[in-house]
């Protein structure tokens, strides 16, 4: 075998094995692969955990970022939620304003009768002050016969009159010129008229709204100075103040001053509750600052001076300057001086804690140092400071300001009200409400009740006495004044509208206005005194007489109106039909059905004394019919006539029967029933009647002078016996009430067809002079034509 043949050498020995190789191998690589996998998964591990911070972190951020878009959404929802409800309420109506219930305005004309007396009186009803020389509204000057009066600006129901100044020349009991401040002629002027009430469905509040313009400079001044200074340079909430507040209360130990701007104390009053939590405190600071976005400073400043709590009056918070002022001084927030003016921003702070009705002092400290900073900002000088620290507080009687008294004359008003407006909610819309309520003649007929009753009970020796007094203004008729029982402000039942009282002679007028409407009947006519004695319908015998049990004969038919006989009456009136007799109690104004039987010849017919004044208006305006009412014009919010009464008088009566029907009743005043008028008034012509109904239970008196009707009413509320008679009982309130007031003759203009003749009293004809008992009376000339004779 040659070299090429030859297979190559293998040496075995030179050939590792190659398990050992492995071997060698895997024990070299086995710590190195452990210590990669460990560093492996530290990496994995390391990785996770940022992974997982980083989804944490990215949850948390999304979490946040939700939560965050919708706690903004939530708040951005919650921002227009309040800014609706705070625009609502501050543009709508902000306030359940009571209506505000008005006397009627004295007005005055050349040639009225009235007297200087009246006018002061009622200047000083209005808080109209005395004065030297007149220098700004609410003042007046009284010298010899003359008054001159600053009267302040008002807005009648018929047009607003600005402030102005007059004066009234007096000559007797009239008015003889009005001139005005450069001495011109005037026809007419007239005071504002006094407010007697504030009528609400609502209980709680009581305010009165008076726009910015109409509030003093002085007064928004003082506030700012007192209780916010930055009020016109921050944005509804001011952090400066909160931090000064927190600063001077870590000082003090306790809560010695507040952080909030009078934006916020608004959002609290007007939109929250006094709860005290940090949610009500967000809230606030919330409401403040949408209000000072939305509105201007000086439509937040309104809103806070006719919003802000400043005392209680009775059951009612007073709230508003207008209102406080009035309830505090008795006159409006315009005329306020400055010490005044210091008190009631004081008392802001804490309208209890500072009442200067039970707290003089306090009250006084506080004004002093309210004071002392309008001097420090300059707002008064140092010697107006010195004089306004030397005045008193000069609170006026609670009583006075309040505006609770009269209820008898509200309660007409409010049930009118009910009839005249269509929903009840408008009483609560700030309504005014005018009236022909008379202050003066309002206060005498309640001092003649609550004085004249005990009188009579200890001389005439009754006992348990109720009263009702009303009287109507003649031309318009309009109810002037009402007393509805003894407790004259005593709310509670109405006997001038609900009692319902036997009304005795009072219905004799409307006997005799049914017989003299016939040309059968004249004054001179003779009746019968004699007695009468029927049978009725159900075998019943009625057997009439008169009060003395006596009997006449024959006599004139105006001395037996003015004697008030029974007989006679009852026989004119059958004579006439007790059908035409109730005819004639409806025509003159009395609703529902009235029984003809013969006893309502002698007033056997329940009436109020509402209704009897009804009767009497209707005589007294020469027979023309007018609905009776207290209420002259009504107007919203804004001024405009929701309401207006406008007097429709409708002819019911022959115009000559009513003048000779008003004209026996003259002869009543003056030597009949009533005669007692004529010692107290000798030279005041009244027409009027007297009633008595059966045992004495109730003593009537109703009848007029030239302006007003008057029906006074006196009883026991069991229907007991009195013991008094019209002219014991009733007259005499009558009597006590004229004489507290300024009456005014009767001033008849007599028909055409009524002529003046001498009559025989003897034969009731005609009869000339000196032919036996001859008086002059007025006649229908139809009746009178032949020639006199003395037979």
């Amino acid at each position: 075998m040659t070299a090429k043949e030859t297979p190559p050498e293998t040496k075995p020995a030179t050939k590792r094995p190659r398990s050992t190789a492995k071997k060698s191998t895997t024990k070299a690589k086995k710590p190195s692969g452990k210590n990669t996998n460990n560093t492996r998964k530290k990496k994995q591990t390391a990785s996770g955990t940022r992974n997982i911070k980083a989804r944490i972190v990215q949850s948390l951020w999304s979490i946040c970022w939700k939560g965050g878009l919708t706690l903004s959404l939530v708040i951005c929802l919650y921002v227009i939620y309040l800014d609706s409800k705070i625009t609502r309420q501050f543009e709508g109506n902000k306030w359940q304003l009571p209506a505000q219930v008005y006397a009627r305005a004295m007005q005055f004309y050349p040639g009225q009768y009235l007297s200087i007396q009246e006018v002061v009186w009622e200047l000083n009803r209005l808080n109209y002050s005395q004065v030297n020389q007149l220098s700004s509204t609410g003042q007046y000057v009284v010298s010899d016969n003359q008054v001159r009066i600053y009267r302040r600006a008002f807005e009648f129901f018929d047009g607003p009159e600005a402030q102005r100044v007059f004066e009234l020349a007096f000559s007797a009991k009239k008015l003889h010129s009005i001139k005005d401040e450069k001495q011109r002629d005037l026809a007419y002027a007239r005071l504002e008229p006094v407010q007697i009430a504030r009528l609400s469905n609502a209980t709680g509040q009581d305010r009165e709204f008076v726009p910015l313009e109409r509030i003093p400079n002085m007064l928004k001044d003082a506030l700012l100075v007192v209780e916010d200074q930055d009020f016109y340079h921050h944005h509804g909430v001011s952090p400066w103040s909160i931090l000064r507040a927190l600063y001077s209360n870590i000082l003090a130990g306790r809560t010695v001053q507040g952080g909030s701007t009078l934006t916020q104390q608004l959002a609290k009053n007007f939109y929250l509750s006094r709860e005290r939590s940090y949610t009500r405190k967000f809230n606030e600071a919330l409401i403040a600052l949408i209000l000072d976005y939305r509105y201007s400073k000086d439509q937040i400043l309104e809103a806070y001076l006719n919003e802000v709590y400043l005392g209680q009056a009775y059951n009612q918070g007073v709230h508003g300057i207008e209102l406080a002022s009035d309830f505090y001084f008795a006159k409006p927030a315009n005329e306020l001086e400055y010490h005044q003016i210091a008190l009631l921003v004081g008392i802001i702070k804490g309208p209890s804690f500072y009442n200067p009705r039970r707290y003089p002092e306090r009250a006084m400290a506080r004004r002093d140092l309210v004071l002392r900073l309008m001097a420090e900002n300059q707002l008064i000088s140092p010697r107006e400071f010195q004089l306004a620290l030397n005045r008193p507080l000069g609170i006026e009687d609670m009583g006075k300001s309040a505006k609770v008294a009269h209820p008898g004359f509200l309660d007409l008003v409010s049930r009118e009200l009910n009839e005249l407006l269509e929903s009840k909610d408008t009483l609560d819309a700030g309504v005014r409400v005018f009236t022909y309520f008379d202050l003066q003649k309002q206060t005498a007929m309640e001092e003649a009740v609550s004085k004249g009753l005990p009188i009579l009970e200890r001389h005439k020796k009754a006992d348990q006495l109720q009263a009702a007094m009303v009287s109507v203004n003649i031309q318009s008729g309009g109810v002037s004044a009402l007393v509805g029982g003894r407790d004259t402000q005593l709310s509670g039942f109405n006997r001038v509208l609900d009692s319902q009282r036997n009304i005795g002679s009072l219905v004799k007028p409307a006997v005799y206005l049914t017989g003299l409407s016939s040309t059968e009947y004249h004054l001179g006519t003779l009746l019968e005194d004699v007695p009468i004695s029927m049978v009725d319908d159900q075998g019943n015998r009625w057997k009439p007489e008169n009060f003395d049990h006596q009997f006449r004969g024959a006599l004139p038919l105006y001395q037996a109106f003015s004697q008030s006989i029974n007989l006679p009456a009852v026989r004119l009136g059958l004579d006439v039909g007790i059908d035409n007799v109730a005819q004639t109690i409806e025509q003159l104004g009395i609703e529902g059905a009235i029984n003809p039987y013969p006893s309502l010849l002698l007033g056997a017919l329940e009436l109020s004394s509402f209704e009897v004044a009804q009767m009497y208006t209707t005589i007294a305006q020469d027979g023309r019919y007018q609905k009776l009412t207290s209420i002259a014009a009504i107007t919203d919010a804004v001024g405009a006539v929701i309401y207006q009464h406008r007097p429709r008088k409708e002819r019911r009566f022959k115009e000559d029967a009513v003048y000779l029907t008003k004209y026996a009743m003259k002869k009543v005043t003056y030597e009949g029933t009533a005669k007692k008028l004529k010692q107290y008034f000798p030279t005041i012509q009244f027409a009027g009647k007297t009633g008595t109904s059966n045992d004495l239970r109730d003593s009537w008196y109703a009848g007029f002078d030239h302006n007003t009707v008057t029906v006074s009413w006196l009883g026991r509320d069991d229907n007991k016996s009195t013991g008094l008679t019209g002219g014991q009982g009733a007259l005499e309130l009558y009597i006590r009430y004229l004489k507290q007031l300024n009456p005014e003759s009767i001033a008849d203009t007599r028909p055409e067809d009524i002529k003046w003749a001498f009559v025989s009293e003897q034969t009731g004809r005609q009869a000339p002079p000196g032919c036996g008992t001859v008086i002059k009376l007025p006649v229908r000339a139809s009746e009178f034509q032949q020639r006199p004779v003395c037979n």
